[in-house]
Parts: C-alpha cells; structure tokens; sequence
C-alpha cells in the first residue's frame, strides 16, 4: 500500500513531468531536469515561507527562552513545561521545521528514483496520454549528452573503466565537486538565516566553561553539517548518474535564490552581520 501510494502521490507524477518536458524540450535531458527543478523548487515556497516564519518566532523566543533556562536550570521537568506554555503562547511548532523540510526531502528521494529508472531505460508508470501525446505511443531510449557529459553515467563508473585520472571523467568529477560547493553556500547560508553563526567570542567562552545551551549545541551541529553534508553530496553524485548533479545542483542555487526573495531586506541584513562575524 505505501508503495502504491508513493508511486501514485510521487514517483509517477514527477517521472511523467520530467519526460513531458524532455519532449518538449527537442529531447534535453538536462534541460528537462534544470526546468523541472526549478518548478519543484516553485511549488515548495510554501514550505521555505512557513520555514522562514518558525526562524523569525524561535529569533524572537530567544531572550525569554534564556531567561526561563536560567530560571529552570536545575529543574528540567518545569523547564520543559515553560517552553512549551512559552511556544504555545506565541504559535511556534519545535516540529515546524521537520513539516517544512519533510516535503523536500520526499521530493528529492523521488527524484533520485525517478533519474534512477530512466537513465537505466525503465519508463514503467508513464502514463497513456504522456505516451501518445509526446512519444507517439513509444519511448525509445532518451537522448543522455548534455554540455561535456553523458547524464546517464557517473565519476566511478568511468574512474573503474579508464581509471581515476582519465581524462573523460574530469567534467564528471567537477560536476560533483561544483554540487558539493554550492551545497556548501548553501547550508551555510540556511545558518545564517536562521542566526546560527554564533559570535567567535561567545563560542571560546563556552568553550572555557564547558556548558551550553540547547540553541547553541544546535548551532554548532549545524556548523559540523555545513562541511559533513556537502561532502556527503560529493560523495553520492560521484556514484550517482550525472543528471543527478545537475538537479542537486540547480536546486541549491534555486534555495539560495528564493530566501532572498521571501526576505530580502533580512537576507541582507543577516549576510552582512555574519561577515562582520567572521572578519571580527
């Protein structure tokens, strides 16, 4: 039943979507995937608004939350009571950001699996009317080269055919390096938007005293994530087909995009602080 429901809510949709564009489109691929990115990314503002929202509520929090941790400090089971009164009292979710995140991420395993099938020639669950509209009944295998690369291959399997150093699998190579930076920019730029970037000062004095609050064991989470998952994502495109990259890559510059575009006058103000941050 989940399947049916995955393939059904997910899967078919988008694996119909992106074939319909590749028509359109004269049979680009890779043209096909940066437009359908850019639409996924289109559909989920909602998501990135209500994201964006919890972030300026829990910025908000933040004093009164400090002032009840140091009231409570030695009495958890009261402490929790006043942040959940305090939550309630201003609509802020603690789950709020999972519901927001929860899409994308279902998007983006879709997607993988939909990249997964048709570069391997699997088109099952197209639907008739894609087929006979833009196929004429029958698909054939899809055109793969885009710019320098062929999308339906991948850094190994070219590094374990002519080696790690052929010179066929660099543009692969830079492609998952350039996925891996941008993601990078990325993550970070999600941390300072949502005031992750602890000053350098406050981060050596809680060093010293060894004692942090659960906001900033979360914002140095985050700063471990920002270099851990970006190479992460290197890693996955090396051995994932390249048009995989592609879309990774167009959906991260998509992200940064549209955060300026929700609030722009606080993207900027926040960008500007954190510089000031990391230049002090």
């Amino acid at each position: 039943m989940l399947t049916t429901l995955w393939n059904t809510l997910l899967f078919y949709p988008i694996l119909n979507a992106l074939l319909a564009l590749y028509s359109i489109l004269g049979g680009s691929l890779g043209g096909a995937v940066i437009i359908l990115a850019i639409i996924v990314r289109l559909i989920l503002i909602p998501a990135t608004k209500k994201q964006t929202e919890m972030t300026k509520k829990m910025s908000a929090l933040k004093p009164r939350l400090e002032k009840i941790q140091k009231k409570y400090k030695n009495n958890p089971q009261q402490l929790s009571k006043e942040q959940m009164k305090l939550y309630k009292e201003v609509g802020y979710n603690p789950l709020g950001c999972l519901t927001s995140f929860l899409p994308q991420i279902l998007v983006l395993a879709a997607m993988i699996g939909v990249i997964r099938a048709i570069t391997a020639g699997n088109f099952n669950g197209l639907y008739p009317f894609v087929k006979d509209a833009f196929f004429n009944g029958e698909v054939g295998m899809l055109h793969t080269k885009f710019l320098f690369i062929d999308l339906a291959k991948n850094y190994m399997e070219i590094a374990n055919k002519s080696g790690y150093f052929a010179v066929e699998g660099i543009a692969y190579l830079v492609l998952s390096l350039l996925v891996g930076l941008v993601q990078y920019f990325s993550t970070k730029f999600l941390q300072v938007m949502q005031g992750q970037v602890p000053p350098k000062k406050d981060i050596k004095k809680k060093n010293k005293d060894k004692q942090m609050s659960p906001e900033e064991m979360q914002a140095q989470l985050g700063k471990s994530m920002t270099t851990i998952f970006p190479l992460m994502t290197v890693f996955f495109t090396l051995s994932a087909p390249a048009v995989l990259g592609i879309y990774w890559l167009v959906q991260s510059l998509m992200f940064i995009i549209q955060y300026f575009l929700i609030d722009f006058d606080e993207s900027k103000a926040a960008l500007r602080d954190s510089l000031k941050l990391t230049r002090s």
